[in-house]
């Protein structure tokens, strides 16, 4: 549709009324409009009355023919439409989410909902339609999915430490469940356990960074990713691992680990030296505790 500023209405008193006709006769015409014009019971006169509204409402619809994804929006306001309201006799539009618009903000609410995270967005809105490991014939990934998929039915306060090879898919399933507990309405965080450290050393004594590892200690649903891949302390292993799974213990918080080591493996990573066995076995007992080991078969899929 021709933009209205190009249509020359104002040219002359006779070549508006014309121009007016000739576009009110379009509109008459057009899909969209007639669908309103049933829709509330409207005639040529409503549109008459109500003419630059119903061509913005056209105008507005027709932008969206052939749209594809948000990115292709060639709106102002991308992902929104324009939509038709008749009330006790007045017209006006008003915008509300499109399709793809709806998808966007609800994906923008579940990431604002996610109280603790430093990871990419594309872990943590992972879909059900994301989780292709299912279809990995050299992967255990289906049976694994049906046992967060139980999880997520039936939520409990003993998480899961899920470990397997680089790239196989742990993060991903992990970023699966934290959405769909968020969804459910539980407090969840979701936090690459390697980088949350440089971060805390990054920081000392920010006030943002005590809050971050009090949210670590109370919320509902917590992952920390990639166990024992982190540079090993004792500062790290006693001071902050271990003390926030104490708490989280004591406290019946469900928390959930992705590790490349399984537990007894990583057991000798947090050994640094001989007079670590008892923080050690004191760490390793407690995360046995807050979670029960599932193992994630298959090639890197990186």
């Amino acid at each position: 549709m021709r933009n209205i500023q190009n249509l020359n209405l104002f040219a002359s008193d006779e070549s508006f009324k014309k121009n007016k006709e000739n576009s009110i006769n379009d509109l008459m015409k057009d899909n969209n409009i007639i669908k309103v014009l049933q829709e509330f019971n409207l005639t040529r006169r409503d549109i008459e009355e109500n003419w630059i509204e119903f061509l913005d409402y056209k105008e507005d619809l027709d932008s969206c023919i052939g749209c594809k994804s948000l990115q292709s929006c060639p709106k102002i306001s991308k992902g929104m439409v324009r939509c038709f309201n008749y009330y006790n006799g007045e017209i006006s539009l008003s915008l509300q989410p499109c399709h793809f618009g709806q998808s966007y903000y609800a994906d923008q609410k579940i990431l604002s909902d996610i109280l603790l995270k430093n990871i990419s967005d594309k872990i943590l809105l992972t879909k059900p339609s994301d989780l292709t490991i299912i279809k990995d014939p050299e992967s255990n990934g289906k049976a694994v999915v049906k046992i967060l998929s139980d999880y997520i039915k039936n939520p409990e306060n003993k998480g899961i430490y899920l470990y397997g090879q680089g790239g196989c898919g742990k993060s991903t399933l992990m970023g699966f469940l934290i959405r769909c507990l968020v969804t459910k309405g539980y407090k969840c965080g979701f936090i690459h356990f390697p980088t949350f450290l440089m971060d805390i050393k990054a920081s000392f004594g920010n006030e943002g960074i005590n809050n971050s590892i009090e949210l670590m200690k109370n919320l509902d649903y917590l992952v920390i990713d990639d166990v024992g891949g982190e540079n090993v302390t004792p500062w790290s292993r006693d001071e902050i691992l271990s003390a926030v799974i104490a708490y989280r213990l004591q406290n019946q918080k469900a928390t959930f680990f992705t590790s490349e080591y399984s537990l007894e493996r990583l057991k000798k990573i947090y050994s640094l030296k001989t007079g670590d066995k008892e923080n050690v076995e004191r760490l390793i007992s407690r995360m046995k505790a807050i979670s029960k080991p599932v193992e994630l078969k298959g090639r890197d899929l990186r």
